[in-house]
């Protein structure tokens, strides 16, 4: 059995930082509360860690492709605004609201939360459902649901996947 130390100073030092960002300040008592409470946090929510397992490996390579996910997820959010925002400015609203299930082949439990992240996060279709292989999803028109199936953020979480070392 693994140790989950790593994931634990992780996870703590994450929440320390974020911790000293919005404090905004460097004063040793701060910083002492700041280290109490990211530990008192991770303790309590050990359960609730992404493993090692559940998630791929930590290392330079993932970064930057995680960077490029975001990069891609941003602009496909920035282009569904504009299109949420034609069809709801439309005089005939062409709105077409359905439920689309989307059968995918991702074994990482930390890329399918990811997913279904990057599926609401982007307007106009919410994940309704994520079960192991199954995603369920609402979409305000037909094309969106039916684009979903080829989305391409789906096809590079498969590749991440493909990648592991």
């Amino acid at each position: 059995m693994k140790s989950h130390w790593p994931n634990y100073i992780g996870v703590t030092l994450t929440l320390f930082v974020f911790w000293v960002a919005v404090s905004g300040s460097l004063d040793w008592p701060q910083l002492m509360v700041g280290m109490a409470a990211a530990t008192f946090v991770t303790y309590f929510n050990r359960n609730l860690l992404i493993t090692a397992e559940e998630r791929p490996p930590v290392n330079l390579r993932t970064i930057i492709w995680i960077a490029g996910y975001f990069f891609k997820l941003i602009v496909d959010i920035v282009k569904a605004n504009f299109q949420v925002a034609w069809l709801v400015l439309h005089p005939s609203m062409p709105i077409e609201p359905n439920m689309v299930e989307l059968e995918v082949d991702i074994d990482y439990v930390s890329s399918r939360v990811l997913l279904g992240n990057s599926i609401t996060l982007t307007p106009g279709t919410l994940t309704v459902l994520a079960d192991e292989k199954k995603f369920l999803v609402h979409a305000l028109t037909l094309e969106s649901g039916e684009a979903l199936k080829e989305w391409p953020l789906i096809e590079r979480l498969k590749q991440m996947e493909g990648a592991k070392e």
